[in-house]
C-alpha cells in the first residue's frame, strides 16, 4: 500500500503542482485560507514563513502547532510547530520545526527568524533555514538558507510587504545538486474599515511562472471568530481557498480548506494556537 502512495506521489510531480522537496515549507492556517496572499499582513506568528518583518508586531508569546495530509493523500502529511515572542525595542523573534513527507522521504526544516522595527513606517526581518532531506534509497543531506522580508505601511490603511525566500539559492547532494525552492512575493494589504481585510500578491520562484493570489479576511463576531478566503492563479492552474479561526481565552482554533485542482483531492488544515 505503501508503495501505491509513493506512485501517487510520483505522478503527482508530473501534474505541474505538487511538491517537490521543501516546497511545501510557506505555510500557516490563516495565510492558507486566504491563499497565500500573506507577504502584506503578516502580523503575527505565521510571520515566520511568509514575511519575518511582521514579527515585530508581536506583543506578547505566541505559539502554534499546525498539520495537513497533502491532497488526501494517507501517510503524507505536514507537521509545523511555531513559538516566538516579542522582545520590546528589540521586536520579536521565533523558532519553528517543520516535517513534511512519508515514509520513503522526509523534509526537515527549523526556521530561526527575527523581525524589528527601523521606523514607525517600515520594519526589517530576516531567517535561517536549516534543511534536511532524507529519503530511504539515498541517505539524507543538509544545507541553510536565508530569507529577508520587507514590512512598510504606505498611506493609513495600506501596508506592502516583500519577501525573499532562500535568496542564497541552496541546493542538496553532491553528485546531484538538487537546487531548493527559491524566490520572491511583493504584495499589498488594505484594511477599509475594522474587522475587513483585503490583500493582493505576485510571486515569482526561479524556474517558475508568476503566481497571483487574492485574499480577504473578515471579523464576523468581535474578533473571536474570522471568516476567510482566497484565490491563486499560476498560469493555467486556479485554486481556491476558504477557513474559520476562533479566538477564546488566548486558545486559537483554525481551519483551512485548499482546492479546485482537476486531478488532485482537497487538502483539509488544522492549527491550534496559544497567546500569553
Amino acid at each position: 500500500m505503501k508503495k501505491i502512495l509513493w506512485l501517487v506521489f510520483i505522478l503527482a510531480l508530473g501534474l505541474g503542482t505538487a511538491r517537490a522537496a521543501f516546497e511545501d515549507w510557506q505555510v500557516g492556517i490563516r495565510p492558507s485560507g486566504m491563499s497565500g496572499a500573506y507577504t502584506a499582513v503578516a502580523d503575527d506568528i505565521d510571520a515566520v514563513r511568509w514575511n519575518p518583518a511582521g514579527l515585530s508586531s508581536l506583543d506578547s508569546w505566541q505559539a502554534s502547532v499546525y498539520a495537513k495530509r497533502l491532497w488526501g493523500v494517507a501517510g503524507l502529511t505536514n507537521q509545523t510547530a511555531t513559538i516566538g515572542r516579542s522582545f520590546g525595542q528589540w521586536g520579536g523573534a521565533a523558532i519553528s520545526a517543520q516535517q513534511v513527507g512519508c515514509d520513503l522521504e522526509t523534509d526537515q526544516a527549523v526556521t530561526l527568524s527575527h523581525g524589528f522595527d527601523l521606523n514607525r513606517q517600515l520594519a526589517f526581518g530576516y531567517n535561517f533555514n536549516f534543511y534536511r532531506l532524507w529519503q530511504e534509497r539515498f541517505g539524507s543531506a543538509m544545507t541553510m538558507g536565508i530569507d529577508i522580508g520587507l514590512l512598510a505601511k504606505v498611506y493609513r490603511s495600506w501596508r506592502i510587504g516583500c519577501f525573499g525566500h532562500n535568496l542564497n539559492h541552496p541546493s542538496l547532494g553532491k553528485l546531484y545538486q538538487y537546487d531548493l525552492p527559491s524566490g520572491v512575493s511583493i504584495g499589498l494589504s488594505y484594511i477599509p474599515f475594522s474587522g475587513v481585510l483585503a490583500s493582493v500578491e505576485a510571486g515569482k520562484d526561479a524556474g517558475r511562472i508568476t503566481r497571483y493570489k487574492v485574499g480577504s479576511e473578515y471579523d464576523l463576531w468581535q474578533d473571536k471568530l474570522a471568516l476567510r478566503a482566497g484565490i491563486l492563479n499560476e498560469g493555467q492552474l486556479t485554486l481556491y481557498s476558504m477557513g474559520l479561526g476562533v479566538k477564546a481565552r488566548g486558545i486559537l482554533v483554525g481551519y483551512a480548506f485548499e482546492g479546485g485542482h482537476q486531478a488532485l483531492a482537497g487538502t483539509h488544515q488544522f492549527a491550534l494556537g496559544y497567546k500569553w
